[in-house]
């Protein structure tokens, strides 16, 4: 189906420009495309599911104040979602400055397959706790780039660095992850 301009409906040209123009119904499709990604990359750097939630709560009614001070043209024109990521980041600052970083361990359900699927669960959670060690600019920078899929162009909208930046950072937090992964699993520490 095609809108105004001959833009595809689903598309985000088409959605800054609904939310420009007013449409009761982009508000919605805004949060739809976007809450899901947006709630797992703050479950990866806060670490609870709850935490996460009120982050993506917060970051959304941030996005709408925003958004209702606008002219329409600087609407028309946001990248939303780099726009949105950045906003989730400084509300996750915020979480972090308050100190209310406390680390719960999240649920995960019991799944059929098995040992394999177990140790897979368990070599995710060892990475998420490794990523919770990174420097804060490294953490950002990979969770941005490998739990979201965003490209590196993306990675710096989403927090404002250069590019280069954005790729030290996460060639320098892999490297860190791989080295505290290996301490994890050297023989000399209890489990």
């Amino acid at each position: 189906m095609r809108g105004e301009a001959g833009i595809e409906a689903g598309s985000p040209e088409s959605l800054s420009r609904r939310l420009a123009g007013g449409d009761p119904a982009a508000p919605r499709e805004l949060v739809e495309r976007h809450r899901a990604e947006l709630f797992r990359y703050s479950r990866a750097l806060l670490g609870g599911p709850e935490a996460a939630e009120d982050a993506v709560q917060e970051a959304f009614s941030r996005a709408f104040a925003a958004l209702g001070g606008y002219p329409e043209e600087r609407i028309e024109s946001l990248s939303l979602r780099p726009w949105l990521y950045r906003i989730t980041l400084n509300v996750v600052r915020n979480v972090w400055r308050e100190g209310d970083r406390e680390r719960s361990v999240p649920e995960i359900a019991p799944s059929p397959g098995g040992a394999r699927d177990e140790a897979r669960e368990e070599s995710w959670m060892d990475a998420l706790d490794a990523l919770a060690k990174l420097p804060e600019r490294q953490r950002v920078a990979v969770a941005l780039r490998y739990l979201e899929d965003l490209p590196y162009a993306g990675v710096a909208a989403a927090t404002g660095w250069p590019e280069n930046t954005c790729k030290t950072l996460v060639r320098r937090g892999i490297g860190r992850l791989g080295t505290l992964l290996a301490d994890e699993a050297g023989p000399d520490q209890a489990r």
